[in-house]
């Protein structure tokens, strides 16, 4: 029979257990207070008319454009709406701030890229042509045209050349070996992680109908998500973080994670793209479903990938300096 003191000292645990519980419910809930405060505060989605989040602006909605005039079966007409879009940024900023930014100039530049490639389809664009006429002198920005060999030239080089290398590609030709691509996830698995929890980890997702529910589930694929040979879906578990002051990193390690397994495919020699999941909760839902992933996994984003065609286009995305 179990003295009295074994029965008070499991009761003493139990209560520990609880109030440590308590304790992390109640600080977690401080810690997203804290964080809705600051996102309502600084969002740019909350606050467009600041300068930065008017650039931020402006560089989404010109690489909306410049994705398309490197997709792999571009059309006449496609984006309208996004560059009528984008010619109202770009004219509400210079009539706000008027700095002459480098990310609106290159927007300029990419909307002078689609005229261009218009130049003999009849159909009118009285805005385009409009802004354009008042920004004369304008050199089209020039989308990269490489050849396999050229994309993937600096795989073996030095890692700030090879890094430098490192683009997103649209174009699938054939899905990359079943082996290669395991082979990129033992690579990818090297990255670092906050007390070396491991925190993250990739689904390796080839079947094609569920590949098509999946980029529908997602939307950002059009035009180029029925090339993919596969699409990892990178996740990171919660159980992993041990206080509440940590709520960020299944993000922070699945982002070091996702980098790492891109790094890891170009060396190899397979084109990538990352596809963010920035979606609301009903898809979030429906993609668990999909894919039957437990809620103690969180999905941080999505790489398409395979192996590229001879030749095609990559977006030319300038970086900060």
């Amino acid at each position: 029979m179990k003295s009295a003191v074994e029965i008070l000292k499991r009761l003493k645990r139990a209560a520990d257990a609880a109030w440590q519980r308590m304790k992390m419910r109640c600080e977690a809930a401080k810690a997203y207070r804290y964080d809705c405060k600051r996102f309502f505060a600084n969002a740019g989605a909350l606050h467009p008319g600041r300068r930065d989040a008017a650039i931020a602006g402006i560089v989404m909605a010109y690489h909306v454009i410049e994705k398309g005039l490197t997709m792999p079966r571009r059309r006449f007409g496609f984006g309208a709406g996004a560059v009528r879009n984008l010619v109202r940024l770009v004219t509400e900023y210079e009539r706000k701030f008027g700095d002459g930014a480098w990310q609106v100039v290159h927007a300029s530049r990419v909307l002078k890229a689609y005229r261009v490639m218009h130049a003999d389809w009849p159909e009118p664009m009285p805005v385009l042509d409009a802004f354009l006429a008042s920004h004369p002198g304008l050199e089209p920005a020039c989308e990269p045209h490489v050849t396999r060999e050229e994309f993937f030239s600096k795989k073996d080089a030095p890692f700030a050349q090879f890094a430098a290398s490192r683009h997103v590609c649209r174009h699938f030709a054939a899905p990359a070996p079943r082996e290669t691509l395991e082979r990129a996830l033992a690579i990818a698995a090297t990255a670092p992680s906050a007390c070396n929890r491991q925190h993250a980890c990739a689904r390796l997702v080839d079947d094609r109908a569920v590949m098509e529910r999946l980029f529908e589930l997602q939307r950002g694929t059009r035009g180029f998500g029925g090339d993919a040979g596969a699409v990892f879906v990178v996740v990171s578990k919660l159980d992993a973080i041990r206080w509440a002051w940590e709520r960020h990193d299944v993000y922070v390690n699945g982002g070091i994670y996702a980098l790492n397994l891109c790094y890891a495919l170009h060396h190899l020699g397979v084109a990538h793209c990352i596809l963010h999941w920035s979606v609301p909760p009903f898809v979030d839902r429906a993609a668990r479903k999909l894919l039957s992933i437990p809620d103690g996994e969180e999905i941080v984003c999505l790489v398409a990938c395979g192996l590229p065609p001879p030749e095609f286009d990559i977006a030319a995305s300038p970086r900060r300096g």
